[in-house]
């Protein structure tokens, strides 16, 4: 090309067919290659941009229900019998229980009822929570609304979304304190399997929804499993 390009400047007679069209060839080489290196740029960037996200809302929600299990605990009744077990309802996607948790830096720590449920046809986590009611004057013991049912027909004290986004999957994985697996019915687990709870994993995945499109690949899975020292004997 350089041989090409100083006879254009130094000789009147011009270029012949076969060197312009070298001098095309090259050229046109050349510009796929800048556009292919930009478009692999831009792609890399895209991708970087949508793991980074997704990660944050994997995290935030990861880190929440992580800190409301591992304060997971049965709630005393003021007789001393009849305790009302940690675990009211436990399915793959949704689970509810007893957490004796600091509210806020004011006062001492107190009960809630908390439920994480994944909504698979919008892809949202959902935490919701009710606070107790307390059953004695010196506000030791707390009543809570109870079913063995997917849902509480009372009004929460708060919803909050955690994350939004989420590859419908098996979120929560359910062991007893020999590390067996404890596995939900179509109603949840069983009564029996509900006091027996110890651990709970949880399985959480936050991008596209559709494995076949191609942002399939921003997607981001976290994993953890979370033991609850106040449910172990």
């Amino acid at each position: 090309m350089m041989r090409v390009l100083r006879r254009l400047h130094q000789d009147d007679r011009g270029v012949s067919l076969a060197e312009l069209i070298v001098v095309l060839s090259v050229t046109t080489l050349v510009l796929a290659m800048v556009g292919a290196f930009f478009a692999s740029v831009s792609r890399a960037s895209s991708t970087a941009t949508g793991v980074d996200s997704n990660t944050r809302v994997a995290s935030t929600a990861m880190r929440e229900m992580q800190r409301m299990f591992r304060v997971a605990s049965n709630n005393p009744v003021a007789s001393g019998v009849n305790t009302q077990y940690a675990f009211q309802y436990a399915s793959a996607t949704s689970v509810r229980f007893f957490a004796y948790i600091n509210l806020n830096s004011t006062v001492d720590v107190q009960p809630v009822e908390v439920q994480f449920t994944l909504d698979p046809t919008s892809g949202t986590i959902t935490e919701t929570k009710w606070n107790g009611t307390p059953t004695d004057i010196t506000r030791s013991y707390f009543d809570f609304p109870r079913a063995s049912t997917p849902t509480l027909p009372n009004t929460p004290t708060s919803t909050l979304r955690l994350a939004e986004s989420v590859v419908p999957t098996t979120l929560f994985t359910y062991r007893n304190a020999a590390n067996v697996v404890l596995t939900p019915t179509a109603n949840g687990l069983s009564a029996t399997d509900l006091q027996a709870v110890t651990s709970v994993s949880i399985g959480l995945t936050v991008g596209e929804r559709d494995a076949t499109r191609p942002s399939a690949a921003n997607n981001v899975t976290l994993t953890s499993t979370v033991g609850m020292p106040n449910l172990r004997s």
